[in-house]
């Protein structure tokens, strides 16, 4: 039973987006009572130390998100709105276990909106890559495609897409799709390491003679600083019921893949301990089918350790050879009133480089 019932419901909140999501929402409205659904107990009593919000232990594979029941309809008549950030991120995982938590938790998650009496916002928290290997110009709005996936956790999320835009017929809900987020603009300090940062790693280490891209090709990435603001600005000031918005850099705000790799190389040449790793043989850019046969023809030749090592850069290097640019005229727009400034992307990255090697990709500052 809630001793106070709460007007919000926050899931994922013990990762980075649903963390920091979690402290600029309380800024903003700090006389709203905020719900954290968390299904880790031993965040429990750091979560109800923070005033306005209770936590609750629960797991979105359950239909009752593993809350009990009285605590269950006390949410639906008194929840009025509803941030669903929870996600497994993991690129590897079995499909089975991705949709569990992506796609059967979002549905779960809806479930539950569904029977809000007084539900005001519904946001799902979404990724740019649900459009997986498609190519070309991605607005923002609902994008079908069969053209497949690089790893499990862009089609469960995709998947968890479809479930949201289905229910916008009857419930007031928006998409926020998020880019890959790298560091934070001023520091380059890193919370979280994803496929961008082992791209980063594994530049200094020699192991492909090509890789997949087009020098101009933009790869898009934001930085936290501005990207978890601009999310809570969006929902709290901006929301739209049946908008999607692209929180992302855009072709004019991105590096083009060239660029990305003359300031990796500029930064490891550079630095104290990037110039450990000289010399640097960087790969020759390839289309994606040149380099799909020579991971082939590398895989017939090459011992189990190679072998792991392309099964694990399937999930994620391929995505440079595929040209995807995001239209954010939706979050432009809405953001004009903001005061958020997008830190530009060649200020900042070569601050995240420098933090990877400083930190050794996190675990220096992990043993600190």
């Amino acid at each position: 039973m809630l001793a106070e019932p709460p007007a919000l419901l926050l899931t994922g909140v013990t990762g980075l987006v649903g963390g920091e999501l979690l402290k600029l929402l309380r800024v903003a409205n700090p006389s709203r009572s905020i719900a954290a659904l968390t299904r880790h107990s031993g965040t429990i009593a750091d979560l109800n130390l923070t005033d306005g919000v209770m936590a609750l232990q629960g797991d979105l594979t359950y239909p009752s998100l593993g809350l009990d029941d009285r605590t269950y309809t006390q949410l639906t008549g008194n929840i009025t709105e509803i941030v669903h950030c929870a996600a497994d991120t993991r690129f590897g995982l079995s499909l089975e276990s991705a949709r569990s938590v992506n796609t059967k938790g979002t549905e779960n998650v809806l479930n539950l909106a569904s029977r809000c009496h007084n539900l005001q916002k519904f946001a799902h928290i979404s990724t740019l890559y649900v459009v997986g290997r498609s190519t070309g110009y991605f607005p923002e709005r609902f994008i079908p495609h069969d053209n497949g996936f690089f790893n499990t956790y862009q089609q469960s999320k995709y998947e968890a897409e479809e479930l949201v835009c289905r229910a916008m017929n009857d419930l007031p809900a928006a998409v926020y799709r998020l880019s890959s987020i790298i560091g934070n603009s001023r520091t380059g300090a890193v919370q979280q390491f994803n496929h961008v940062h082992r791209l980063i790693r594994l530049f200094g280490q020699n192991v492909l003679s090509v890789a997949p891209g087009l020098p101009d090709a933009p790869i898009d990435f934001v930085a936290s600083d501005w990207a978890v603001p601009a999310l809570a600005y969006l929902f709290d000031s901006a929301f739209v019921p049946g908008h999607f918005y692209n929180i992302c850099a855009g072709r004019e705000r991105s590096l083009s893949l060239q660029e990305m790799i003359d300031l990796t190389l500029s930064i490891f040449e550079n630095h104290p301990i990037g110039r450990k790793w000289l010399p640097i043989r960087v790969p020759r850019l390839v289309s994606l089918s040149v380099y799909e046969e020579f991971v082939e023809q590398r895989r017939r030749e090459s011992d189990k350790l190679l072998n792991d090592l392309f099964r694990i850069l399937e999930y994620f290097l391929p995505h440079l050879g595929l040209v995807q640019v995001f239209d954010n005229r939706n979050v432009a727009d809405a953001l004009m009133r903001s005061g958020l400034e997008f830190p530009p992307a060649h200020e900042y990255y070569g601050k995240v480089v420098q933090y990877c090697l400083e930190t050794n990709w996190g675990r220096r500052a992990e043993a600190a």
